[in-house]
């Protein structure tokens, strides 16, 4: 799946990934298709959250 490759890019005026065309191919897998506006979308929010388990998983591996 190289789908988590697909982003804005500024330089061609893509603005992203279309989510209601992949929702439309997965339309027998509800729950991949609605999966889609969570991980297409809002790129800064997904990486500070993202940012924020692998450091919380580092902070838990030297305190223990």
């Amino acid at each position: 799946m190289e789908e988590q490759a697909v982003g804005p890019n500024p330089f061609e005026g893509t603005e992203g990934y279309d989510v209601d065309a992949r929702a439309e191919r997965l339309a027998a897998y509800p729950l991949a298709a609605q999966a889609g506006r969570e991980m297409f979308q809002d790129f800064d929010r997904g990486f500070e959250k993202g940012l924020d388990a692998v450091l919380a998983g580092i902070e838990a591996t030297l305190s223990g």
